[in-house]
């Protein structure tokens, strides 16, 4: 699924895309950016967070997972 989220840290908005993914037992997305890196995100507890690592901003894993869950802004 593409879709576009604003980093609140930066102001930058993102044109991301999420690919389901099962990561160590953990089911969630791998969130990949147009240059081709990637983290991997699941919802633990009503919280979005990464769960390998990636360091981001909780604000902007939010705003992907808003966008995920509601597809806001999916192309």
């Amino acid at each position: 699924m593409k879709f576009t989220a604003k980093d609140p840290s930066t102001g930058l908005i993102h044109s991301l895309d999420a690919k389901a993914e099962n990561y160590n037992g953990e089911q969630g997305y791998r969130i990949l950016y147009e240059n081709g890196s990637s983290f991997f995100i699941a919802n633990k507890y009503g919280c979005w967070r990464s769960m390998d690592d990636h360091h981001a901003d909780v604000g902007f894993l939010e705003n992907i997972g808003m966008a995920i869950e509601h597809n806001y802004t999916a192309t």
